[in-house]
């Protein structure tokens, strides 16, 4: 089917071909054939590649040209919204029924209407994002007329499944008419999940570069097809030939490991081939952006191993790394620069980085929470092997397992090559999610009774896949929510207290809440940042936390005995010891110790300590919510100030300097502070001269940071930058 054929505007379509897209693949047809532009609810199970971004795409035009309205794309994590914002651009030069299309990125804020949003037409969020508006019932959600629930296999997992489980069925009760499309490459029970969704269900194993799965044992490659490949190469190392094989003609290879510190042996093991197959041009280029990694990386332990692999044409890829370390990695990844990528099975989940060759060197994963390694289900596996094969690039892709024995060949393309991806199963029923779904629904007036929650719980997974059972347990809940004050009934209705209510704003779970409420009742004898810390850390809402080590116990006990008299004594803390190993973490953080010192003594990477302080900071500000509910003013501003402390990393007196000055950071914040420059107002009226002194400042980022204080630069100051730079500007141009 050709795109000329499609029911949209001439604008829209010359957009599309200018962005290379010329006839609709295979399961696309199927998704127009289906009722894509007539508003049919779809689901589309079909492998990474294959075009499923553009379905989405073509609805929206459609819906934005013809009927107006609000689009909405929902995402589990926050660097593919960030890549479907980047996807949807294309839309912008397209004009809908209120003019040109605007497109916003909604991530994190979880006590906001998002009222700001209501002036865009295509929404990109996660799933909690949208989840926390829904909660808020900003009026412009009314306007919604299409979501598209991608990666829908994540209602699968134990975490996040819940959320976006009671997400779809909350948006199917206060969006009856608008259209959903829900998107993944691994659904193997499609039409059971269909059946939920009341969707037409679109399968298809159509690629666009075709895959050949197979297993990787003594310098051969069996593939599914019967065929065996004979590797050729004069190394040693079985994964140093099979990568030679990967990079030949310019391909490209990821290798996925078990844990984060095998990503950085095999990084260095793999660099000594990559290096051979990287031009003088590459090599320069490579260069270069070491030296960036070694600029932004303030923890100069891992940024140093990250940087001396990418000099030769390898990165590792994990949690572990800080946002900006991993966007640089896929970014020179894409571009073609970087080679290979070792990374742990993680990555599969996130963003597109397909690769000729993707190699899965064990089929064993890692569990950091629990210290036990587990066999990956097959589902993890085709999401691995599914990044191989680069549109554009390859005529074909590859992954293969690596055996280590010959009597694992045949199990392992028994147990992984030829089978099919478990079936998403509901978890709904784990956990208190139940309870945080049914405060919600009250909460945000989703239903107001027995029968309306009734309803919404039987438009979930869980009650397709159990049937039996909802009814009683709903009501059970019910009856702790009404006991815990969260919820009252009044003449067969049900309606939120407002702590009920605050707490369901506050993207908070109803256990969190009475934490919170009984921890401000109960303080310790001496109420420190500590005792904060220790009152968000113990609750079940944070993640990550981090488990005790035989390497960072005794550091930890020592960090219990002196805060002994500030730290919460019974609190119901299921795990103390992995809850106080997370506040040494957040106090030395905020007390300023460097990246490095906290790994080096906790063994916390700085990737987990940002992800660690977002989801405190996000709980410091709700238990400051939940302080000013009860009227305890002095929490308020305890909580107030954590909350800062924990968003920039410092001490209370640099708050001002930190929160005020952006680029700026702790570190130079600091150095500012220790040379006198205490207060915005000081730094407005030092001289530039004065600032570039300070080490770390320089001539450039003290002219910036005297106009962010709002201070005066003289001409002179301006010239001098501009003759240091040899560059020739207008002073208006730095002013706009």
């Amino acid at each position: 089917m050709e795109l000329a054929e499609l029911p949209l505007s001439n604008e829209a379509k010359d957009e599309l071909l200018k962005a290379g897209f010329k006839a609709l693949y295979p399961p696309q047809e199927q998704a127009v054939e289906a009722g894509l532009f007539k508003g049919e609810n779809l689901l589309l199970a079909v492998p990474t590649a294959s075009g499923k971004t553009l379905v989405a795409q073509l609805a929206a035009i459609h819906k934005l040209e013809n009927e107006g309205g609000k689009t909405v794309y929902l995402v589990p994590l926050r660097a593919i919204a960030w890549e479907k914002y980047v996807d949807f651009n294309i839309l912008r030069k397209i004009k809908g029924l209120k003019g040109s299309v605007r497109i916003a990125l909604a991530t994190g804020d979880y006590d906001s209407k998002a009222e700001e949003l209501a002036d865009y037409d295509v929404i990109i969020a996660t799933y909690e994002k949208f989840d926390s508006i829904i909660r808020h019932r900003p009026r412009w959600v009314d306007e919604v007329n299409l979501v598209i629930f991608d990666e829908i296999h994540y209602v699968d997992s134990e975490d996040r499944g819940p959320g976006i489980e009671t997400l779809v069925s909350f948006t199917r009760r206060i969006l009856p008419k608008a259209q959903l499309i829900a998107l993944s490459a691994t659904v193997s029970n499609a039409d059971e999940v269909a059946k939920w969704l009341d969707a037409k269900c679109i399968i298809s194993n159509w690629r666009p570069v075709s895959l050949r799965e197979g297993v990787f044992y003594d310098s051969k490659i069996i593939f599914n097809d019967g065929s065996i490949v004979d590797l050729e190469g004069d190394f040693n190392e079985p994964l140093h030939v099979l990568l030679a094989y990967s990079l030949r003609e310019g391909g490209q290879a990821l290798f996925f490991v078990e844990t984060r510190k095998k990503t950085v042996y095999l990084a260095r093991k793999l660099s000594s081939v990559s290096y051979l197959h990287l031009s003088e041009r590459e090599r320069e280029k490579l260069r270069e952006l070491a030296s960036e990694i070694r600029e932004n990386s303030e923890s100069t332990i891992i940024g140093e191993d990250l940087a001396s692999v990418v000099e030769k044409g390898v990165a590792f890829h994990h949690a572990g790394l800080t946002t900006f370390q991993r966007r640089t990695i896929e970014k020179a990844f894409k571009e073609r620069l970087l080679k290979v990528i070792t990374a742990t099975p993680t990555l599969a989940a996130g963003v597109n980085l397909p690769a000729r060759v993707v190699c899965i060197t064990s089929v064993n994963r890692f569990d950091p929470e629990t210290h036990v390694s587990n066999m990956i289900t097959v589902m993890e596996y085709k999401q691995m092997a599914g990044r191989a094969g680069r549109p554009k690039y390859d005529k074909y892709g590859e992954a293969v397992i690596y055996a280590r024995n010959e009597n694992d060949v045949d199990y392992l393309i028994a147990r992984y090559v030829h089978s099919a991806a478990e079936k998403i199963t509901s978890k709904l029923g784990l956990g208190t999610y139940f309870s945080t779904a049914i405060l919600a629904c009250v909460a945000s007036r989703i239903a107001t009774d027995v029968k309306g929650i009734l309803e919404v719980f039987r438009n979930t997974l869980y009650h397709v896949q159990k049937g039996r059972g909802v009814s009683t347990r709903v009501k059970r809940v019910l009856k702790i929510l009404v006991e815990d004050g969260l919820i009252i009934e009044r003449n067969g209705f049900l309606e939120a207290t407002s702590l009920g209510r605050r707490i369901s704003e506050l993207y908070i779970s109803p256990s969190t809440g009475i934490m919170f409420l009984n921890g401000l009742k109960n303080k310790p004898r001496v109420f420190t940042e500590v005792s904060g810390l220790n009152l968000i850390c113990a609750s079940p809402d944070m993640r990550p936390k981090f488990s005790i080590t035989g390497s960072t116990e005794s550091f930890v006990v020592e960090f219990v005995g002196r805060h002994e008299e500030e730290l919460y004594v019974d609190i119901g803390d299921v795990e103390p010891m992995e809850t106080y190993k997370t506040v040494a973490t957040l106090w030395m953080w905020i007390n300023e110790y460097s990246e490095d010192d906290i790994y080096l003594k906790l063994g916390v990477e700085p990737g987990d300590l940002y992800a660690c302080k977002e989801t405190a900071q996000w709980l410091a500000y709700s238990a400051k919510e939940i302080a000013r509910l009860v009227k305890d003013l002095e929490a308020v501003k305890r909580f107030n100030e954590l909350e800062a402390r924990i968003e920039y990393g410092v001490k209370p007196e640099l708050i001002e300097l930190a929160s005020s000055l952006e680029g700026v950071g702790r570190v130079r914040a600091r150095r500012l502070y220790n040379h006198g420059f205490k207060r915005v107002s000081e730094i407005a009226s030092a001289s530039v001269a004065e600032l570039s002194r300070i080490p770390g400042i320089g001539q450039k980022l003290a002219l910036n940071i005297k106009k962010e204080a709002g201070g005066m630069i003289r001409s002179e100051e301006w010239e001098k930058r501009l003759k240091e730079e040899g560059v020739q500007t207008s002073l208006s141009e730095f002013s706009e």
